[in-house]
């Protein structure tokens, strides 16, 4: 097995655990993840244009930042499948790697995204957050503003984008 197909399974794995294991910011007891957009999607969709509203943003720029975010869920999985085409690993390594880097940027550049109190962190917290399992799980391990699944998720988005480049066969 080439090393690009290796590095795509560990690329599926990592972003799959950084999406649904591991929370991606968040206190104990309410954190949030992608098991939390998870469980949120029907009500994110139900109640679009109040939630819109209450961030202060268009509807349709809420809708953009809504499927971004299922197509990230989807993500882990799509590069999973990625071991046989490149195009797919790289394209759907895009998706967990920019929502890490915006997750990042509205904790660690408030001018840019409004910080805490700006649009996206409350479009974050909207999709997001949800409460832990017996104050378990998804896993919690704070570094700095933000927990330890956004740098994995952005691991896996790396990983991911550097295994599409690699090669997929072994020459004898």
């Amino acid at each position: 097995m080439g090393a690009g197909k290796i590095l795509a399974i560990v690329a599926g794995i990592v972003t799959l655990v950084g999406t649904f294991v591991l929370a991606l910011f968040g206190s104990t007891g309410l954190v949030g993840s992608g098991l939390g957009l998870a469980l949120n999607i029907p009500e994110l969709f139900t109640n679009a244009d109040s939630y819109a509203t209450f961030i202060g943003t268009e509807i349709w720029l809420y809708y953009i930042v809504l499927v971004l975010f299922i197509i990230w869920l989807a993500s882990g999985v799509l590069q999973l499948i990625g071991i046989k085409s490149r195009v797919v690993i790289i394209i759907f390594s895009l998706f967990p790697l920019a929502v890490g880097v915006m997750i990042m940027m509205v904790f660690y550049a408030p001018d840019l995204f409004g910080g805490t109190s700006g649009p996206f962190a409350g479009l974050f917290t909207l999709a997001m957050v949800d409460e832990q399992i017996a104050d378990l799980f998804p896993f919690l391990v704070n570094i700095g503003d933000v927990a330890i699944g956004t740098y994995v998720l952005i691991a896996g988005g790396v990983l991911g984008i550097v295994s599409g480049i690699l090669p997929r066969e072994d020459y004898y």
